[in-house]
């Protein structure tokens, strides 16, 4: 589990938390990184906590680059995303993938091989409608360097989206960035070896943490009414954050490098 500025994050895959290699702190930038093993064929999600900071945040994900919204904490609490909505009630998970190269015309994609969690502190300002579907992007068409990317795995259900989710400001106009950045980078496990990151020591001691069963899916609530949440303080499912200014995103997140 990464921790930085009151707030952890974490990948969890079949079930585990992904052990975090090469931890690093980049405290003027307000970034934490490290590296994690990814096995092809696995979904992963993406979690993260509020330890009580007391104000509202937003957050983006960015999987290799391609940015989908994450969810609201109202200054504490817990979150996670597990898919990108595709329709009403569904949504395809994410998922570790074997890159296959179909073409020699994939252009390198600088942010391939990362998962990146960013949050943004804010002020709710009413409601809006709610995020349009996303159309995921095609794997062949992004070369990576790793062997693996992410991919998206076959619709399934998921609870009813919101008609609506929040709008929103910044909470310091002098600061209108991410408030914290948490990017994992995943390599294979054969090639975190082979470059020393992980030690065969480490492997043994992965193998020997025992499963954990998987929860039981629940039916979630995504966003309530703005008087709900405001006048009740109401611990809900936190509502998915606004729609990613995908060009802000993108010049944000080209800071990550490849190995």
């Amino acid at each position: 589990m990464l921790t930085h500025r009151d707030f952890s994050a974490w990948i969890v895959s079949n079930n585990q938390p992904l052990p975090e290699y090469l931890v690093a702190v980049d405290e003027k930038g307000s970034r934490v990184s490290c590296w994690i093993p990814s096995e092809a064929g696995k979904q992963f999600s993406v979690h993260w906590r509020d330890h009580g900071s007391n104000v509202h945040t937003c957050s983006f994900i960015s999987l290799d680059g391609f940015v989908v919204p994450g969810r609201f904490l109202y200054g504490t609490g817990s979150a996670s995303r597990e898919g990108v909505r595709s329709g009403l009630t569904s949504e395809r998970p994410f998922i570790f993938a074997e890159y296959r190269d179909a073409s020699s015309s994939g252009d390198c994609n600088r942010n391939a091989g990362t998962i990146m969690l960013k949050i943004k502190r804010v002020r709710l300002e009413g409601h809006k409608r709610a995020n349009p579907f996303q159309t995921v992007p095609d794997g062949s068409s992004r070369a990576t360097i790793s062997g693996h990317c992410v991919g998206y795995g076959d619709e399934r259900p998921t609870y009813e989206q919101s008609p609506s989710t929040w709008q929103i400001k910044p909470y310091d106009r002098a600061s209108k960035g991410s408030y914290v950045t948490f990017v994992f980078r995943y390599r294979p496990r054969e090639f975190l070896l082979s470059q020393g990151i992980m030690s065969e020591d480490d492997r043994t001691a992965e193998s020997s943490v025992p499963q954990r069963k998987a929860r039981p899916s629940q039916r979630r609530v995504t966003s309530a009414p703005v008087a709900t949440a405001q006048a009740t303080g109401t611990l809900i499912t936190p509502s998915p954050s606004p729609s990613p200014n995908t060009k802000k995103m993108e010049t944000m997140v080209g800071f990550s490098f490849l190995l």
